[in-house]
């Protein structure tokens, strides 16, 4: 945050950052810096929002995924929408990016509107094995 009151004083409006979330890439909430904070603990303490990009990971995250995420997340329909599911429900992402190439898509990840976001006990538990 000094650098941004650096370069633009104390009404600066460094309010967001961006950065590639999803299923395959997990570091900003799991990795910690040399302070002992992950990216999305550090943009909390900041009063920094987190936008995710890559949610769907450019349509690789939409097939194939392991069944063991449909028992988890038994409202979704399909790996594409568990993928978004996933990085909606993370605990300190504002918002989730995802690019759609035809009206079904669009339609199929419309859907997950209608679903309320994993709780946070429900996110932590996708770290653990399933019981």
């Amino acid at each position: 945050m000094q650098l941004a009151e650096d370069a633009g004083g104390p009404g600066h409006r460094f309010r967001f950052i961006q950065l590639p979330f999803n299923l395959a890439m997990t570091e900003a909430y799991l990795d910690k810096s040399e302070e002992g904070r992950s990216v999305m603990e550090a943009a909390r303490v900041a009063g920094i929002d987190v936008v995710g990009s890559a949610s769907i990971l450019q349509a690789r995250l939409a097939r194939g995924l392991p069944g063991q995420l449909a028992e988890r997340m038994p409202d979704t329909r399909s790996d594409a929408q568990r993928a978004l599911q996933f990085s909606r429900s993370t605990p300190g992402i504002a918002v989730s990016l995802v690019g759609m190439s035809t009206p079904a898509h669009v339609e199929e990840n419309l859907e997950i509107a209608a679903i309320c976001p994993l709780a946070e006990t429900s996110f932590r538990d996708l770290f653990s094995p399933q019981s």
